[in-house]
């Protein structure tokens, strides 16, 4: 009974630590799987279970919060790149809290059809068809089809194919240069942040934010969508080098056209999933495909997934789970309706720039001088973007062309 309690403690600790990540641009659960990594060396062992499943709420908490700062003030981080872009246009419209609340419900209800498709996730994956196996093997050739039917569904795809490929120079140069979690410095976040955040701050400017509409939307919401996401976030999960922004582009292949709120709730969804499943193939395959899986495999000893039952403690990691998307997507909706209620009272365009002087400072702290620069050539890149009139998914280069060259020389 005492351990049950102290799960739900520390699944509570996380579920609120997730909540403060995603609040804030530049911070991410690795920071939180650092600190966890460097307190475990000073508590004893029988703490690291409960620090685990700290880290895993974190992680799965902070995959429903991080849609406001996107939507407020189109600053995303890594996992929320693509969702920005028809979330904050949203907000110009006065619908900021219906992006809001209509992410929320699409990452509770990919929860839901995560936990559904788990057992068909461990018998696709490992055996009887062992389709692990079949699609690393594949991986850089998946990618490739990928990025040519991103670039070719664009109108002007000329442009679009330039944007690719300066995205993907710019990927390329970072690539090194992007270090192991364990070290603080990532030049992901700045790339990110300049291709799809600064630009979307810099249009913003000297526009007047319309009064936020509070009302219950959710009901609209297409459920195939949301099954898109967890199917492609599990897909993903298994993959080598692939996060899930590249997942969500993955989704939005499938089809061409989609609502703003169609892009949103299957973005959404993907992103907690690919979250979900990456627990999951830390047991199936015992590999850790994301910076919280690596501390949780640097923690505990992970036992594979064999049979029916599920492993100890993979148990308790789904309980942690389950609690942190239920207060998490509470949480979302509260503090989703404060930010929208208060946006009326401040000068957005007084927000605007305070928000642009965090991200300097947070890329400051986090990859110094270097990071400034990085920040401003991708900011280039995006605002570049824009005047050409392509969609900012072909931006994904940054990510896709290192990834498959990578992938290429294995």
């Amino acid at each position: 009974m005492n351990d049950f309690l102290m799960i739900i403690l520390f699944s509570l600790i996380g579920s609120f630590a997730g909540i403060i990540t995603g609040l804030v641009p530049g911070l991410h659960t690795n920071n939180i799987a650092i600190l966890i990594l460097f307190l475990s060396s000073f508590m004893g062992g029988e703490f690291a279970i409960y620090l685990c499943v700290l880290i895993v709420a974190a992680a799965t908490s902070h995959t429903f919060l991080n849609i406001i700062p996107s939507t407020f003030i189109g600053a995303p981080d890594e996992d929320k790149a693509l969702i920005a872009l028809p979330a904050h246009s949203m907000l110009m419209e006065g619908r900021g809290y219906e992006a809001i609340e209509i992410s929320a419900y699409s990452s509770l209800l990919s929860i839901i059809v995560c936990l559904i498709l788990i057992y068909p996730f461990k018998f696709i994956l490992t055996n009887p068809l062992n389709l692990y196996y079949i699609i690393k093997d594949i991986t850089p050739w998946i990618l490739i089809c990928i990025s040519i039917i991103i670039i070719f569904t664009n109108k002007n795809f000329i442009s679009a194919l330039l944007i690719f490929l300066i995205s993907g120079l710019l990927g390329i140069v970072i690539w090194d240069m992007n270090s192991s979690f364990l070290i603080k410095s990532s030049p992901i976040f700045p790339a990110l942040i300049g291709l799809f955040g600064v630009p979307a701050l810099i249009y913003s400017y000297e526009t007047n934010v319309p009064e936020q509409i509070i009302e219950n939307k959710k009901k609209n919401i297409g459920k195939r969508g949301i099954f898109e996401g967890a199917i492609a976030g599990g897909v993903v999960s298994i993959l080598p080098g692939i996060s899930s922004a590249v997942a969500t582009t993955i989704v939005m292949t499938i089809k061409k056209e989609r609502s703003r709120e169609e892009i949103v709730s299957i973005l959404s969804a993907t992103n907690t999933a690919t979250n979900f499943f990456v627990i999951s193939a830390l047991f199936l395959i015992l590999k850790a495909r994301s910076g919280f899986a690596i501390a949780l495999k640097e923690l505990i000893y992970v036992e594979r997934w064999e049979g029916i039952i599920f492993p100890h403690p993979m148990n308790l990691f789904l309980i942690a789970v389950i609690i942190s998307a239920v207060i998490s997507y509470f949480a979302t909706l509260y503090l989703g309706k404060k930010f929208a209620v208060g946006l009326s009272e401040i000068s957005y365009n007084l927000l605007l720039k305070i928000s642009l002087l965090i991200i300097v400072i947070m890329v400051i702290i986090s990859d110094g001088w270097k990071g400034i620069i990085i920040l401003t050539a991708s900011s280039s890149i995006g605002m570049l973007c824009l005047e050409l009139k392509v969609r900012r998914s072909v931006c994904m280069g940054v990510l896709m062309v290192p990834v498959i060259i990578s992938l290429m020389k294995i």
